[in-house]
């Protein structure tokens, strides 16, 4: 690449994120005044993976009743009608789907989604990136540990670490608009690896976001932890929470804002939650997710338009009710709780950054 495409690569990124803060301020002011009207259509493709990963909470690796190709464009038209503009596919893996280049195509150049980010394990990149690398906007891949050995324990598939690696080099060479992104699930395996972990990410210029894993679980009959015994103490996750926030201070590669790093920091703090008014999470089957209520789903968009199940009772109830839990750890659930609170917050320094 010349020294003149570097420089027009630079200003379109740019131009990329400035289009989307506006879109994102826009539809944060319309989701706001109306109470609640989300714009993020986050869709679990399949709950397959080819890793097995003791602390995930979607761990099934089977198929069961996953929406068709057409199901899926239907409702990929229905959510852009609805106001939906930032599409985010994860699983499971979403790149074991066959017709996963065929999703990403519909949703960029049909539904006509602004923004397309895809949650991975790596391990299928290498082979299917020129699929459908010019149609998403964001790639963020997990990496748990920034030694290979340990990375492909943690994941329980062995090479993984390297196709990761490998994935690294091909969508910085070939794919420079994507937002690529690591994603670290601190858990008592890893935590003695968050420094390490930073350097991995300054060493090949890929930012990172930690996130603390989730272990409490909601369903109609009670809560359940589900993976407590894996989570780090809450002192080890302070301690690892100030040196992160130290580095990122310190000019680090690392997406999360201050005000989730410092939630952690002597423990973690109540928060209310808006996230729900922000993300539409759709499960593979066409369910829309209930957090409070696993076991319950809200609808099905088998059976419901994405607008009918958006004006639902119990939708709009839901809503209000997500707002009493904090149990969730993620950087997605607690900083969007904050900036709905504070727009601000997601110009400011130190503040949400998209990477």
């Amino acid at each position: 690449m010349t020294f003149m495409e570097q420089k027009i690569t630079a200003k379109e990124i740019t131009r990329k994120k400035n289009k989307l803060f506006a879109r994102l301020a826009v539809a944060a002011k319309q989701a706001k005044d109306s109470g609640g009207r989300p714009f993020i259509f986050h869709f679990l493709t399949t709950l397959r993976c080819n890793c097995d990963c003791e602390s995930c909470l979607w761990k099934d690796n089977s198929v069961k009743n996953e929406l068709s190709l057409e199901e899926i464009k239907r409702i990929y038209l229905e959510a852009r009608e609805a106001g939906f503009f930032i599409n985010l596919l994860w699983g499971g893996e979403p790149t074991l789907r066959r017709d996963i280049t065929e999703i990403i195509k519909f949703a960029k150049h049909e539904a006509d989604f602004d923004f397309i980010g895809m949650v991975t394990n790596g391990f299928l990149i290498p082979k299917r990136i020129s699929e459908f690398g010019d149609d998403l906007d964001l790639i963020l891949m997990s990496l748990d540990s920034p030694v290979q050995e340990e990375h492909d324990k943690i994941r329980a598939l062995p090479g993984i670490y390297d196709k990761i690696m490998e994935s690294v080099d091909l969508i910085k060479r070939d794919y420079p608009l994507i937002s690529l992104q690591f994603s670290f699930s601190i858990s008592k395996y890893n935590i003695h690896r968050v420094d390490e972990m930073i350097a991995l990410g300054d060493k090949v210029e890929v930012p990172i976001a930690f996130n603390v894993i989730n272990t409490i679980r909601h369903y109609s009959t009670g809560d359940v932890d589900e993976k407590g015994e894996l989570s780090a103490t809450g002192q080890e996750i302070s301690d690892a929470f100030s040196r992160i926030l130290e580095s990122k201070k310190n000019g680090s590669h690392i997406l999360n804002s201050e005000m989730y790093l410092k939630h952690f920091i002597g423990g973690k703090k109540p928060y209310r939650c808006h996230a729900r008014k922000v993300f539409m999470f759709v499960n593979s089957n066409g369910d829309i997710e209930d957090c409070l209520r696993l076991d319950k789903p809200i609808a099905n968009l088998r059976e419901v338009s994405v607008k009918k199940a958006m004006s639902l009772p119990r939708f709009q109830q839901y809503l209000k009710d997500t707002e009493k839990c904090d149990s969730c750890n993620s950087p997605t659930m607690i900083d969007t709780s904050y900036v709905w609170e504070d727009w601000s917050l997601i110009t400011k320094s130190g503040g949400i950054s998209f990477g």
